[in-house]
């Protein structure tokens, strides 16, 4: 019997970002470099990881303005997806963007991530905009869904 899959969600460290950067490198085909990583840390994005027997298994990135959220990254290591380790870390980040005030969540995905698009529906995001050609792709370029999240103190 395997043990229960109880990772603990907690802010960034800087210790943490050589191990995010892995992490993004293994899902994207143009992923975050250390080097953003690390410059996001330093201008104040926030970010939160999800640990697991002292390893960084996921990771997400945002920035707020005003009482705008967006959410910038979100990796989850391939042996740990489907386990729902996404939309934990998405529930941690939406209760403290209620608890500081914020109105809506934003974020943008690849058009063909169809997992991304399909978890953030689940979770109340509604597809709300498109931007033709915006990530770059290994056969040109690939259209940006824009979704977006109203938030309450409730928590959503």
């Amino acid at each position: 019997m395997s043990a229960p899959f109880k990772p603990e969600i907690r802010p960034v460290r800087e210790a943490d970002l050589p191990a995010m950067a892995q992490i993004e490198a293994t899902l994207q085909s143009f992923p975050w470099t250390s080097l953003q990583f690390i410059q996001s840390y330093a201008e104040g994005h926030r970010g939160w990881v999800a640990e697991l027997d002292g390893e960084v298994i996921g990771f997400a990135v945002t920035s707020q303005v005003l009482d705008e959220i967006s959410l910038l990254t979100l990796g989850v290591r391939p042996d740990h997806q489907r386990r729902g380790l996404a939309r934990l870390m998405l529930g941690v980040i939406v209760e403290q963007a209620c608890e500081e005030g914020a109105a809506v969540m934003i974020l943008e995905v690849r058009k063909g991530n169809q997992a991304a698009r399909s978890l953030y529906k689940r979770l109340g995001f509604i597809e709300n905009g498109l931007r033709k050609g915006y990530y770059r792709a290994a056969d040109g370029r690939e259209d940006a869904v824009l979704m977006a999240l109203i938030l309450d103190e409730g928590g959503r």
